[in-house]
């Protein structure tokens, strides 16, 4: 028997292609656990997809908060969405020239909302026991087929660490952050860690620092400048916000 079930679920903003105002881009679902112990496993769109929207997941309903009880609060549909190593990666249009599109548009850009979730019915499920489980009750389940309804726009969503980093968008006063891929993510940490021994050296807490004033000043400056070129070449990985 299928499975009636509304899933929240995470999403990224990453840089949009020149699609015109509203588009925005990220992830509306991922591989990975989510707070109510839901695993969707790659594939589980496929067949979905491939025989509700083309192949190319474009026509997908983008609603505001999964309310259906109002047309206006149809905001969009999707340009695109397929599966990767990560999930669901999906590339959305909000309707700008509608209220509640507009508004929506307006919260993405501005970092308000940045998360996304997905409606649906699950079709194929497993219950998966955790590694070392100590009763049948310890484990997950695991979402193998779906049929997609809609994506809705959330300001709540069961992974916390999902954030908007980018929306298309042609206001000049919008300063746009840039995505956080793998690459960047390594660097980011090496700034941390850049970072935490100027501080060490700062409080002069830190034992491998020598006792020599004059060394002390030009260690630090030369991390300092270390941690400088790495957050310039991330470009401030910021949400979206309005210049002063």
């Amino acid at each position: 028997m299928a499975n009636n079930t509304i899933s929240r679920m995470p999403f990224e903003v990453k840089a949009a292609p020149d699609q015109g105002e509203g588009v925005f881009t990220g992830y509306a679902s991922t591989w990975d656990k989510d707070l109510m112990d839901d695993v969707v496993v790659k594939g589980a769109y496929a067949d979905c997809l491939a025989d509700d929207f083309g192949g190319t997941g474009a026509g997908i309903p983008i609603y505001w908060n999964h309310d259906y009880s109002s047309p206006m609060n149809l905001i969009g549909e999707s340009l695109s969405a397929v599966e990767d190593e990560k999930g669901l990666a999906f590339t959305g249009k909000l309707d700008i020239d509608s209220p509640e599109g507009k508004r929506a548009y307006e919260h993405l850009k501005s970092g308000r909302v940045h998360q996304m979730s997905i409606g649906y019915i699950a079709q194929e499920t497993a219950w998966v026991e955790n590694e070392g489980a100590k009763d049948r009750w310890d484990g997950h389940r695991e979402i193998r087929k779906m049929k997609l309804f809609e994506v809705s726009l959330v300001t709540v969503a069961a992974n916390q660490g999902a954030e908007v980093t980018e929306v298309k968008a042609t206001d000049p006063e919008v300063k746009k952050g840039r995505s956080i891929s793998s690459a960047n993510e390594e660097k980011i940490r090496a700034a941390h860690d850049a970072l935490g021994e100027i501080l060490k050296a700062i409080d002069g807490d830190s034992n491998d620092e020598p006792d020599d004033a004059d060394e002390k000043s030009a260690i630090r400056a030369t991390r300092a400048a270390e941690f400088k070129k790495i957050a310039e070449e991330i470009g401030g990985a910021t949400t979206s916000k309005k210049e002063d």
